[in-house]
């Protein structure tokens, strides 16, 4: 794969950011792999130059880390960080939820229906389908922009990608989790619809931390037979 000029904005290292990311929340790159410079580098046919710069963002994203004299990895992030991450996420999306409900419109919930289309072909497809995240991530968006909080927006996003390579992988093997997510987005965008403020961000708390604590049973459980 080289990335050649194409005439887009995106600059390399920003196409590296984009293609880079996607391999580690697709898991092609799992947990601790070291990311070689020198391969990368010949496989997308760039200097070690944008390289470094994707690398850099990627580890500002909390994606990578970088040893002294080992280079990058991929970060493997232990059982309470992730139960950080989805703490976060609960404090975060609930404020942002009660903040936009007062702004919330029928274009809005439209579009938030739209997502949820998109998300139940996507489910319908694969748990595997890389779009799975992406699809979550607009959803709740969506849901939360009406708030105007952009730096909110900006920590929950990357809070978001460190969740989901963790969660795709919970998902390719849990139809039971696919069909309860699908259920509770469902209801959640009926709740905003309805304006209900308490409900809904009861709702969005629970369908936060149910998802914290089945990530973490299931993630002790597989790191336990390593």
């Amino acid at each position: 794969m080289r990335l050649e000029g194409n005439g887009e904005r995106q600059t390399v290292a920003g196409m590296l950011v984009d293609a880079l990311r996607e391999r580690i929340l697709n898991l092609e790159f799992p947990e601790g792999v070291p990311l070689r410079q020198d391969s990368l580098a010949a496989e997308f046919g760039v200097s070690r130059i944008p390289l470094r710069e994707a690398l850099l963002q990627l580890e500002g994203e909390g994606l990578v880390t970088q040893t002294a004299h080992k280079g990058y990895a991929v970060s493997v992030l232990s059982l309470e960080e992730i139960r950080e991450i989805f703490d976060l996420r609960a404090l975060i999306e609930v404020d942002l939820l009660q903040r936009a409900l007062p702004h919330i419109t029928s274009e809005v919930i439209a579009s938030a229906r739209e997502v949820l289309r998109q998300f139940d072909e996507s489910l319908s497809q694969s748990a595997s389908d890389g779009r799975w995240g992406h699809f979550n991530w607009r959803l709740h968006s969506t849901l939360y922009a009406p708030a105007g909080r952009h730096r909110s927006m900006d920590i929950l996003r990357k809070l978001h990608r460190n969740a989901d390579r963790y969660l795709r992988l919970q998902l390719n093997l849990s139809d039971h989790n696919n069909a309860r997510a699908r259920e509770e987005h469902d209801r959640l965008v009926m709740l905003c619809d309805h304006r209900d403020n308490a409900e809904a961000t009861r709702l969005l708390a629970e369908h936060i931390l149910a998802a914290r604590d089945d990530l973490l049973e299931f993630l002790s459980a597989r790191r336990g037979k390593g």
